[in-house]
């Protein structure tokens, strides 16, 4: 009799366990974000990429100003007869000059790209801190970027024939919970917003090209 009753009280509690988990289940409620869009409708995205063009189109100037010399110093080496001593001699002042002109602006490009690796990370920490802060308004446990579960993925209603509803099945990222709350817009919204009061509190003008960085809302 109590090994019948301690068997009950197993069983009981493993049911117990089950709907604590099945409760918890149901709870979970799933966002999705867009972050394709939120990166390239952020103004300050469009801002950067016209930074980033003006200071490569700078660099090429420069870059041609600094060529000239270069050929310059070609010109007077192809004055000699090849081969010769003084065109040796030429030759290497000629190379010397456009190795350096090769590694300066190597360098240069190098700053101009790093520069903007580092915008470009601040800005994915700052959508990052918005999501988090709109996911916890909307009261979602988890989030998505929209590219892990957009169609085909997901929307089996929308399979065309067969084949593509097998593709599309086969493609399922996620089972359950399947009802995401879509709130890329509030995320944008919120984005803008902020980006356009830093720039209206200095004159209209763009953010500087690296803000301080937002701590980013989780790692990985």
């Amino acid at each position: 009799m109590r090994s019948a009753r301690l068997g009950l009280a197993v069983l009981m509690g493993v049911l117990l366990t089950g709907v604590a988990a099945a409760s918890a289940q149901a709870a979970i409620r799933l966002g999705v974000v867009d972050i394709v869009k939120v990166t390239n409708e952020y103004e300050r995205t469009k801002d950067a990429n016209a930074d980033l063009q003006n200071e490569m189109q700078a660099l090429k100037s420069q870059t041609e100003a600094k060529v000239k010399p270069v050929q310059d110093l070609q010109i007077r080496r192809d004055a000699f007869n090849k081969g010769t001593a003084e065109w040796r001699a030429a030759d290497d002042k000629a190379l010397q000059a456009e190795v350096e002109v090769r590694a300066w602006s190597a360098l240069e490009q190098a700053k101009i790209e790093r520069r903007h690796r580092d915008v470009l990370l601040d800005m994915y920490h700052q959508i990052s801190a918005v999501v988090l802060q709109v996911s916890k308004e909307k009261g979602c446990d988890l989030v998505f970027t929209k590219a892990f579960l957009a169609p085909p993925q997901i929307n089996l209603d929308e399979a065309t024939g067969l084949e593509d509803l097998k593709s599309r099945i086969m493609n399922q990222r996620v089972l359950y919970p399947t009802d995401a709350v879509d709130f890329t817009d509030d995320v944008l919204k919120i984005m803008n917003a902020n980006y356009k009061s830093a720039k209206k509190s200095l004159g209209g003008e763009a953010a500087p090209a690296v803000a301080p960085a937002v701590a980013p809302a989780r790692k990985g």
